[in-house]
């Protein structure tokens, strides 16, 4: 049993790194909040209370941890030449470990999710069951499993459940904005969100390893970063376009979300700067959409220190 919990702790711990996880954990629900809650609210949810919320925030941190343990699986055969020290190639966890894990966790995010509401149980068991569908389509689609555009396309669909389950939650701790406000956040996390996923995978066409799932391989670098930007830009507009609708923000804060893509302007210099190198530019698109998810929770602080 010792064992067992050591190698639970390195997979976690390597495969699940808290620090990188907790921008889904914390600030996106934190950022959906602030922008679905009614002008002025500040401080914690109270409708929810304490309790709730915690618990909400520790399901979605079982689900993402479904969701990554479904992914160690699904890209076995492309870690075993890529990624070779990953726990799953090198058989430190094995089939038996992964059942488990996903059995807990699933289990874990049901309980969590009950002190939310029925709709976040349904909403987590869909995103689980949506992730073992990839895992199964995977195996079978050599159209999914061989074109890195097919993929991601289906693939976000993910990431629409991460965003929907916050927005749950978000709505059971009192956020009340109309739906034609949430018809424009949701869209606007997931492309903020595809924008950083298709920057990361991006190289030029020389640096990049045969067989290597890149999106810049069939559309080359320039024109990868230049999608890259263009879904970033759509994300700002769409999240200008609900706090217009809904908290009539002013223009200075409405202006923040300038601040994405100045981080994201920032890396195509540098990517550009370093022609002779591997260089993807991942960071200053992570840090975009970190400044992305920030800039609403600031606001809603700010809106509460100012009523």
């Amino acid at each position: 049993m010792k064992e067992e919990l050591r190698v639970f702790g390195r997979f976690f711990l390597t495969r699940f790194p808290l620090g990188q996880y907790s921008v889904y954990v914390l600030l996106l629900p934190a950022a959906v909040f602030g922008t679905l809650a009614s002008a002025g609210r500040s401080g914690p949810p109270s409708a929810l209370g304490a309790v709730g919320v915690a618990a909400g925030l520790l399901a979605l941190l079982c689900v993402l941890f479904f969701m990554r343990v479904v992914d160690e699986v699904k890209d076995l055969a492309y870690d075993r030449e890529f990624n070779p020290s990953r726990p799953l190639v090198t058989g430190e966890v094995g089939t038996r470990q992964v059942r488990w894990y996903l059995v807990g966790a699933g289990v874990c995010a049901v309980v969590l999710g009950a002190g939310v509401g029925g709709a976040a149980v349904v909403t987590a068991v869909l995103i689980m069951a949506y992730s073992l569908f990839l895992l199964w389509f995977e195996r079978v689609s050599a159209w999914f499993r061989d074109s890195v555009h097919v993929n991601i396309a289906i693939t976000i669909q993910l990431k629409t459940g991460v965003v929907v389950y916050a927005v749950t939650l978000a709505r059971a701790a009192g956020a009340s904005a109309p739906l034609s406000v949430v018809a424009c956040a949701v869209p606007a996390f997931v492309l903020a969100y595809l924008s950083w996923e298709v920057a990361r995978k991006t190289v030029r066409p020389e640096f990049a390893r045969p067989g290597e799932k890149l999106y810049s391989t069939a559309i080359g670098a320039f024109g990868s970063l230049a999608v890259a930007g263009f879904l970033l830009a759509a994300a700002c507009l769409l999240r200008v376009t609900a706090a217009a609708l809904w908290q009539s923000w002013d223009v200075l804060w409405l202006a923040a979300f300038a601040a994405p893509a100045i981080c994201a302007t920032w890396g195509w210099f540098r990517w550009h700067g370093r022609r002779a190198v591997r260089y993807s530019p991942g960071g200053p698109a992570l840090l975009a959409y970190v400044v992305f998810l920030a800039v609403p929770v600031l606001h809603w602080a700010s809106a509460g220190r100012m009523s």
